[in-house]
């Protein structure tokens, strides 16, 4: 996780001053839920991986205590819903700016509704809820476990409805969409290409297209095993896959360490600078000089070019 951690970190701090100062690319509506994302993968990246780097490391939850056990779980389920209700949202403006562009972003008060409003909600929704089911923890009293990766469950767990509700709102609806939206966007791109309709320039989104489906894999291939095992032991058998839902549980880890490489390959411009940078320059060609001062010793001297 280390050999990924750095490069994803150096990588994001790139894509940070990138956007910063390229106001115009940074400004364009497209970008905008990239931006966010990237934010809250790097605050993944040096708030949340490093307490489950240390967890896997030592085999137990240090420092135990009852505050970093809730820090720790509640930094977990915060990010990771925001990265997924992110990750959905970008699926479903897509197929916005895609197609309706004209007709969905033509007036202020349409961006706010169509564009705005719902990254807020993105960022708002899963700290505030978790705040109040975790570090506030009306209905119940957190009982923490210093020997299992965060510190066990919350204890809302056992409030069944409460506990349902969350997985299917916070986890399962955003996979959906995902899914969804990515079938569609799959199915619309091949009727325009078949049909003779040539309202959309599709060598413009092109590479927008394919960011979005290797981001979407990319969170699908990660999530969809735990979440259907989750599914399984919850209606079907519990003891579902039980010798290897620790390793399932542990594969989202691996979606903040390759985010920001994705993110990156969508900006063509950025890639061509560090490419000039890191490519490596001619080597100078060393010759030779040979003159006679005086005709009474030869003198040879390299001169560099």
């Amino acid at each position: 996780m280390i050999t990924l951690e750095i490069p994803a970190i150096f990588i994001s701090v790139i894509l940070f001053v990138y956007f910063a100062l390229n106001r115009p690319i940074s400004a364009q509506l497209k970008n905008h839920g990239w931006i966010i994302l990237l934010i809250v993968n790097f605050l993944q990246l040096t708030l949340q991986l490093p307490m489950e780097m240390n967890y896997y490391y030592l085999s137990y939850v240090s420092p135990a205590t009852n505050g970093y056990c809730v820090w720790w779980i509640y930094c977990e389920y915060s990010l990771n819903a925001a990265g997924l209700f992110l990750s959905a949202w970008i699926s479903v403006e897509r197929h916005l700016i895609i197609f309706h562009a004209h007709q969905v972003f033509d007036k202020r008060w349409k961006r706010w509704i169509f564009h705005f409003i719902p990254i807020v909600f993105c960022l708002i929704w899963p700290p505030v809820f978790y705040f109040m089911v975790i570090v506030i923890s009306p209905w119940c009293t957190n009982v923490w476990d210093f020997n299992l990766l965060l510190c066990g469950f919350p204890c809302y767990y056992g409030i069944e409805a409460l506990s349902q509700f969350l997985f299917l709102f916070n986890i399962i609806l955003p996979i959906v969409t995902i899914i969804l939206a990515n079938v569609t966007l799959v199915i619309r791109v091949i009727y325009q290409k078949m049909s003779r309709q040539q309202g959309v320039n599709w060598r413009r989104h092109r590479r927008m297209v394919l960011q979005l489906w290797v981001m979407s894999s990319l969170h699908l291939g990660l999530w969809l095993p735990l979440v259907s095992t989750i599914l399984i032991e919850m209606n079907i058998q519990p003891s579902f896959m039980i010798n290897q839902f620790e390793t399932m549980q542990f594969a989202p880890y691996f979606i903040p360490l390759f985010l920001p490489m994705i993110c990156l390959s969508s900006q063509p411009e950025l890639m061509s600078k560090m490419k000039n940078l890191i490519r490596m320059r001619p080597m100078n060609r060393v010759s030779t000089v040979t003159y006679n001062r005086n005709a009474v010793r030869p003198l040879t001297i390299a001169t560099g070019r």
